[in-house]
């Protein structure tokens, strides 16, 4: 029997994530017997100062997400322009590659069966033209599988990611979620799991773990109600629940974090964090100002916002077809 494989657990520290308090001696008041001229100008008056930072059950403490200002803030991310040289011509390894690729997605919008095409067997001027040819689109993720680290990134063509560990050349996968994510996901603890009694100032985690636990230990046995197709995650939203730091701190405990994390960019950003256990995702959604606006977890499959659909592979065929005109 082959050997389980393994993603490392990171179980979070009891101290509530990503809750601060303004700093002391914050205030606007000018001190007394100074004269009063007005506030002072706002350096930005676009961005308010001294406002709380980007909050949520699963961010904030040593690795908050990135804090985006108003001003200045990358905006959405459009689809990069292939670079390649006028006098560029494709060898005809590089055109066999690139056609399969195109195979791959007209079957993958058919029947969304995931297929790899290996890249050791290009030379390195070869793997750079698929790399501008592929570019890197919204969707990065990363995590370790039995002891090796990987970095999973989607091309411009959505559902066409290129996969790749220290050191090696990698592969291209066409996929609504690449197989190693998956592997990575289901290699987890399962639910169901003990859920401590709550101690003070604890409200809500006890009920919502208790749900979590039950969610995700039904989901492991029968799968989702529906065809997978339509059924979608079972959500908790933290951003309309009341949660006490003591909650927010009982959760994280519980939980933890696997060292499987998947983020989306586009206008704002979208954070997916495996927890220890399978099915059960930790999801924030964060607007161009860094505040958190949703604050969930879902039970189920891996979120939709880090998954292509069948659509996206037949629309990334068109536009593959259309770079090989251009370029090939």
């Amino acid at each position: 029997m082959a050997e389980p494989r393994t993603i490392p657990i990171q179980i979070l520290d009891a101290a509530p994530a990503g809750l601060s308090e303004n700093p002391a001696g914050s205030s606007n008041q000018a001190p007394e017997g100074s004269p009063v001229s007005g506030p002072a100008p706002r350096a930005n008056p676009m961005i308010w100062e001294g406002e709380e930072a980007a909050t949520g059950v699963f961010i904030g403490g040593e690795n908050p997400l990135d804090a985006l200002d108003l001003l200045g803030v990358p905006g959405m991310v459009l689809p990069q322009v292939p670079r390649l040289p006028e006098d560029f011509s494709p060898s005809d390894r590089l055109r066999a590659w690139l056609d399969e690729l195109m195979e791959a997605l007209q079957c993958g919008s058919e029947d969304s069966v995931p297929r790899r095409l290996a890249l050791a067997e290009l030379d390195e001027v070869e793997r750079q033209a698929i790399g501008e040819i592929l570019g890197e689109g919204e969707v990065t993720a990363e995590l370790t599988l039995d002891g090796t680290a990987f970095r999973v990134v989607e091309s411009v063509l959505a559902g066409v990611w290129r996969i790749s560990a220290e050191g090696e050349a990698g592969w291209v996968e066409v996929a609504c979620v690449p197989t190693l994510v998956l592997e990575a996901a289901l290699s987890l603890e399962t639910a169901p799991f003990p859920v401590p009694e709550g101690g003070a100032g604890v409200m809500n985690a006890p009920a919502v773990l208790v749900e979590i636990s039950e969610r995700a230990a039904h989901y492991h046995e029968h799968g989702p109600a529906e065809s997978a197709a339509t059924a979608p995650n079972h959500v908790l939203n933290f951003t309309l629940l009341p949660m006490s730091e003591a909650d927010h701190a009982l959760l994280t405990s519980v939980l933890g974090r696997a060292q499987l994390e998947l983020r989306s960019g586009g206008f704002g950003d979208c954070k997916v964090m495996a927890t220890r256990y399978r099915h059960v995702w930790a999801v924030q959604y964060v607007n161009a100002m860094g505040h958190v606006i949703l604050d969930t977890v879902e039970v189920g499959d891996v979120p939709a916002a880090v998954a292509a659909a069948r659509e996206d592979m037949e629309d990334s065929a068109g536009r593959l077809q259309e770079i090989l005109e251009a370029y090939l």
